[in-house]
């Protein structure tokens, strides 16, 4: 193989894992590790112990910022209430501010994660939620974090969860049997993507009327099955 086809490939291989939106190092992963590098770096006791830390930070910083401002983040949405409110922190009603559309925002404090990092599962539900084609199962649209938060911006399912629907409701055995069916097949849907749900509760699943076509999540207790 000639060295020009070998310098081709190996700027394929790059170039794929950069847009890969799975990969380490996609667009949004390095801009990721950018930006906290410039935040971490950014302290007046790192920048007194070495001064190719100054120097780093006049040629990064205006650029990082300017990243930051147009990346999205929570200003670009509106917060029409608290939906809901867990261990991590909460779940918010939103519309972006630009198109109007309506979405449920959970915030996750990265405080608490770092702290209970034994039983929180952000990353898996981020895989779960960006990659699944399943219908079954809440679509994730956008992620993003600041200082305190890691932001999910997801489907928004109107009906509520069962726990509301059977305290309304006398569940006939029908509806029972219809939901019980929407359930396996948002667990077969996890189970297809090498994720195993071992925490399953009413509350977890969601509903996009009051009645019908129920979409559940069961993201926030999944574990991988393999590496």
């Amino acid at each position: 193989m000639a060295d020009e086809d070998i310098h081709k490939k190996r700027l394929k291989f790059i170039e794929d894992q950069v847009l890969n939106p799975n990969s380490p190092i996609s667009v949004d992963g390095l801009l990721d590790g950018v930006c906290a590098l410039l935040t971490d770096l950014d302290h007046p006791a790192i920048k007194r112990s070495n001064k190719n830390v100054d120097s780093f930070l006049s040629r990064y910083g205006r650029v990082t910022k300017d990243v930051v401002t147009n990346r999205m983040k929570a200003s670009d949405f509106s917060i029409v209430k608290v939906i809901g409110r867990g261990a991590f922190g909460e779940v918010q009603l939103v519309r972006h501010i630009n198109s109007k559309r309506v979405y449920a925002m959970k915030l996750l404090s990265k405080f608490e994660m770092i702290k209970r990092s034994d039983s929180a599962f952000y990353w898996e539900e981020r895989e779960i939620m960006a990659n699944t084609s399943s219908e079954w199962l809440v679509q994730l649209h956008n992620a993003f974090q600041d200082d305190k938060y890691l932001y999910m911006v997801m489907d928004y399912m109107p009906g509520g969860d069962l726990v509301n629907l059977m305290s309304n409701y006398d569940i006939p055995e029908k509806w029972a049997m219809f939901y019980c069916a929407e359930v396996v097949l948002a667990l077969d849907a996890i189970h297809s993507m090498g994720f195993v749900h071992r925490w399953v509760l009413t509350a977890l699943s969601l509903n996009r009327s009051k009645v019908e076509h129920s979409v559940y999540n069961f993201i926030t207790a999944a574990i991988m099955l393999s590496a």
